[in-house]
């Protein structure tokens, strides 16, 4: 067999990840959890794969994911089963099956995979990452408020706070939607003709509000025009975004209204946000990096009690994109036995630099064991994994209970006595 035949790229669509990405996604998942941990939330982990039912009925049958982008299959017992394409779905599903619905409410968090059919592009891959957060039976404008305000405190802990805008809107209660719904889609029928052909099946499906959401010009210019759910929401309604706005305003959070704001899944309903992109150069707006909103009625749908939510997931590959926040990096020791002399002596040489090695391990340094053939490649290991210390081991070292410590970006050396040495590479005590 051929060498390129043994060639297999990875799918379109996916990414392969090493250290020096891989670190950064670590690091600002670890920052979100760690602020999501201070508002007192807490880990949750679900499958990867669920059944597709499960997201026909909370995401809708019209929505977009679940018509295009879903990665569906059969397994060998005929079940349908889907690759998870969010997780609000999962978290609530596990709620219930758990029992747990009754004995609320809960604040927790979550981060994985997930999985659609969408056309690649900057900040858009088929499997990505995902951090999210759920605060489960607890209802009001305050709790709204309070999730807002974590997603805030989660982009300014990775310095992105400053090239983003909060866009917000609400959706109103049941009753306030399907007077809207009634109301809008009576307005488009008049321009059916001169709508997208996507908008168009938008009505056909009776995904009305999702038409707001279209990104076509003329659409966007047809809408203009259009009655507003602002005018259509009851007076509760009302009263609540109005106590939203308001507490965000106490906590000094800025934020735009945006009446188009709707959200591309079918369980929102009242407040709904997103944190968007700013791009400075031209004042315009770019992809979103963190959504979501109340979702009061998915629960019911799914088999439980009428239990209020609100909640909010980000995707890491977008965040990781904008934010210029880099992980620490680690002081990297190297630690080269130099072996010469009898095989006995190369023996007890390299065996020593292993101990070496595990002392500072244990006592939190990161190390690399640098052995070779000759000292050059040792060195030139000891740079390929931007080491900035190598530990020096020889025969003298070994029979002296010493180290030699060379610094590698400052050309100089020191002996230090081994007992010292791990103590030696705290940032106060080098020379």
């Amino acid at each position: 067999m051929s060498k390129k035949a043994l060639q297999v790229a990875a799918v379109r669509g996916t990414r392969d990840l090493w250290p020096s990405e891989l670190s950064k996604q670590l690091h600002v998942t670890k920052a979100l959890a760690s602020v999501a941990s201070r508002y007192g939330f807490g880990p949750v982990q679900t499958p990867t794969i669920e059944s597709t039912d499960l997201f026909h009925r909370s995401l809708g049958d019209g929505s977009d994911i679940v018509m295009k982008e879903m990665y569906t299959f059969q397994d060998n017992s005929q079940n349908s089963l889907t690759l998870r394409p969010e997780g609000t779905a999962g978290v609530i599903r596990s709620l219930i099956s758990s029992g747990l619905q009754y004995n609320g409410p809960h604040k927790v968090f979550y981060q994985g995979s997930m999985f659609r059919y969408e056309r690649p592009q900057r900040g858009r891959y088929r499997e990505f990452q995902q951090f999210g957060v759920e605060h489960i039976g607890s209802a009001g404008p305050s709790t709204d408020v309070d999730v807002i305000s974590l997603a805030r405190d989660c982009l300014q802990e990775i310095d992105l706070l400053d090239r983003v805008s909060l866009e917000i809107n609400t959706l109103g209660c049941h009753e306030s939607r399907l007077r809207y719904r009634k109301v809008l889609e009576e307005f488009l029928e008049k321009y059916r003709a001169d709508l997208s052909i996507d908008s168009q099946q938008r009505l056909d499906r009776g995904s009305v509000l999702r038409v707001l959401d279209s990104k076509c010009d003329n659409d966007q210019r047809i809408l203009e025009s259009a009655p507003r759910l602002q005018q259509h929401l009851s007076d509760a309604a009302r009263q609540r975004f109005d106590d939203v706005q308001g507490g965000l305003a106490a906590l000094g959070i800025a934020s735009n209204l945006n009446d188009g704001l709707v959200r591309g899944l079918d369980y929102y309903s009242h407040t709904v946000f997103e944190f968007v992109e700013l791009k400075p150069e031209t004042g315009a707006k770019g992809i979103a990096v963190l959504a979501g909103g109340c979702y009061d009625d998915l629960v019911a749908l799914l088999g439980g009690p009428a239990t209020p939510c609100v909640g909010w997931a980000a995707g890491i590959e977008r965040l990781c994109l904008l934010s210029t926040q880099q992980p620490p990096s680690p002081t990297m020791i190297a630690v080269v036995p130099i072996a010469a002399g009898d095989s006995a002596t190369v023996t007890a040489v390299r065996h020593h630099a292993l101990r070496v090695a595990k002392a500072l391990r244990d006592k939190g340094h990161t190390v690399h064991v640098c052995d070779g053939s000759s000292m050059k490649k040792q060195m030139k290991m000891a740079d390929t994994f931007q080491c900035s210390f190598a530990v020096l081991l020889g025969e003298d070292e070994l029979h002296n209970d010493t180290a030699t410590v060379k610094h590698l970006h400052e050309r100089q050396q020191h002996v230090v006595p081994l007992p010292e040495l791990a103590a030696y590479f705290k940032p106060s005590a080098l020379p």
